[in-house]
């Protein structure tokens, strides 16, 4: 199937906005991301945790002139679960922003969600409030899966994901899938896969389950209680994913997303070029002025001192080369290091490209630079090469 791949190139005048919103229905085992898990009911502080992101927002726009010359085209709430939250906060929120900065008239607004939280009326609300891209994290809908995860589950709102999906007021749909869950097999992991591709989604993110530092997941298994992920049944789906999304018309533009041509993720096509950011909320990294910062993993803390953020000046070099390397779209790499590189980097970079063509890994003429597809099991080698080459 001929897919047309845009070429992507670095741009100016962009900027993007995460807000992190950091409660849950449960803290799931696997997840590294800073969340609290808080049972179905609301948060006792969201509208005080609402007025922080504003405080933190106008703190952040005072200590960095440039981004009020910069133009919002994208705005992310993640979390935790954000859907946990009230519509009318992100509404409000939205207006805010736009009072506050220039914002696109074309932004795309994504929101996280979790099965458990969507209802038709949550969907409306949604739309209605400003969200024009849903994720929703699914993982899975084998309930033995599920459980091994530890995530909550409710069979009914799961069941009756498809039927909202179908009917969705937000334009731009994907999902989140995981692979590798220790009990499950190859072919639950293409029941899930097959189900949601019948939809004929916008976007679907398929990641592989693994052990991150400090999870409860991680800690079992290292006492033994759990076994690890199954490097076996990842190594073989994440052969055959890119051909068997190619035939449902998905353009695979990173290494573990994939997308309907021209619903890409653009703000996390923000993340891997490299672009600004402003980081709102507790647990959230933002990225402004070639320096990188990260707030408080506590929601008390980070609602007493909003921004009392760490923060570090960026590498350039090896920090848009792991990060622009990890896609598979097409893209002009000098156009990314002449903003952002020295000569000398420059140099040795697209010397080391020149090798990698000879050993066919990937397509180079000179301007226009895409990994082949068998590139992908030696990745993170190949990427490490390109960002010690001197």
């Amino acid at each position: 199937m001929d897919l047309q791949k845009p070429v992507l190139q670095a741009r100016n005048g962009k900027i993007g906005i995460y807000v992190h919103y950091p409660y849950c229905y449960q803290k799931c085992d696997y997840c590294d991301f800073y969340s609290e898990g808080i049972g179905k009911d609301p948060s006792t502080n969201e509208g005080l945790l609402f007025e922080t992101f504003r405080k933190e927002f106008l703190e952040r726009k005072k200590n960095s002139p440039s981004i009020s010359n910069l133009e919002v085209d994208t705005i992310f709430f993640g979390g935790g679960t954000p859907s946990k939250a009230s519509s009318q906060n992100w509404k409000e929120l939205l207006s805010f922003f736009r009072d506050e900065v220039k914002v696109s008239p074309r932004v795309e607004i994504s929101l996280e969600a979790n099965p458990e939280d969507l209802s038709a009326e949550l969907l409306d609300d949604l739309a209605s409030a400003g969200i024009n891209r849903l994720n929703v994290g699914v993982q899975t809908r084998n309930e033995k899966g599920l459980a091994f995860l530890g995530r909550h589950i409710d069979t009914a709102k799961y069941n009756s994901l498809s039927e909202l999906l179908k009917n969705s007021p937000i334009p731009r749909l994907g999902i989140d899938l995981m692979y590798g869950i220790p009990n499950l097999t190859k072919t639950d992991f293409e029941a899930d896969l097959d189900f949601f591709l019948s939809l004929n989604l916008e976007h679907l993110s398929l990641y592989s389950l693994t052990l991150e530092k400090g999870t409860a997941y991680s800690r079992k298994v290292t006492e033994n209680l759990l076994p690890p992920p199954n490097e076996e049944i990842q190594r073989e789906i994440l052969e055959f994913l890119p051909q068997k999304m190619e035939s449902h018309g998905y353009i695979w533009y990173e290494v573990s997303n994939y997308a309907k041509p021209g619903q890409f993720s653009r703000h996390n096509l923000r993340y891997w070029m490299y672009e600004p950011y402003i980081g709102i909320g507790p647990g959230a990294h933002g990225f402004l002025d070639e320096y990188r910062y990260g707030n408080a993993r506590n929601a008390s803390s980070y609602l007493k001192r909003p921004n009392a953020a760490k923060q570090e000046l960026a590498s350039p070099k090896e920090e848009l080369i792991l990060s622009l390397f990890r896609l598979f779209l097409p893209f002009a790499p000098i156009s990314f290091f002449q903003k952002y590189l020295n000569n000398q980097d420059q140099t040795a970079i697209l010397r080391q490209i020149e090798v990698l063509k000879g050993k066919s890994l990937c397509l180079w003429d000179g301007h226009t630079f895409q990994w082949n597809e068998y590139a992908l099991l030696m990745l993170d080698d190949l990427i490490l090469t390109l960002a010690t080459a001197e």
